[in-house]
């Protein structure tokens, strides 16, 4: 119980004004990096924009998932679904405006790196598992080498958006 009024106590630093509506009176973080944060976004959003453009083709690639075995779907699900969860965090991040909230960069900003990760190792994996299925079956390797390439790629430019998100430093006032 303690563990559920934890995840909600952000909550607290609503209060409601003269109107009934609730303001938020908590802390803000405010963006003091060397580059513009606007900069920094554009990146982050080409970066983690392209990667997951590239893991959701990889999934139009014919023959590349069909007729494929479940640590190869099931990768590529994971993968897809681990793209999505960083575009989301990415969006919330950037509706939040400047200054951000000090809740939302807890979880947003400081979760984006952990989340690019897991997307890029969900990559790597996937094209690891259609390799394995390439090489362990006769299949048409055109396809596959063209999914392993976009998931590779996919990996890689979510690698060089964690290294950009790991650089983007706030300050709490």
């Amino acid at each position: 119980m303690a563990n559920r009024k934890n995840k909600r106590a952000y909550l607290d630093d609503f209060q409601r004004d003269l109107n009934g509506n609730y303001q938020y009176c908590g802390a803000h973080c405010h963006y003091v990096g060397k580059t513009p944060r606007k900069t920094v976004l554009l990146r982050l959003w080409l970066l983690c924009g392209g990667a997951a453009a590239l893991t959701a083709g990889a999934g139009f690639v014919p023959g590349a998932t069909a007729h494929m075995p479940a640590y190869v779907s099931l990768s590529y699900v994971a993968a897809l679904l681990a793209a999505v969860y960083a575009l989301y965090t990415l969006l919330r991040m950037t509706a939040g405006g400047e200054p951000l909230r000090a809740y939302l960069h807890e979880q947003t900003a400081e979760k984006l790196p952990g989340r690019c990760t897991l997307a890029a190792v969900l990559c790597a994996v996937a094209a690891a598992g259609q390799g394995i299925a390439t090489f362990a079956a006769t299949q048409s390797r055109a396809s596959n080498v063209t999914y392993r390439v976009f998931l590779i790629l996919a990996a890689a430019g979510y690698l060089a958006a964690v290294k950009v998100a790991k650089a983007m430093k706030y300050e709490k006032r």
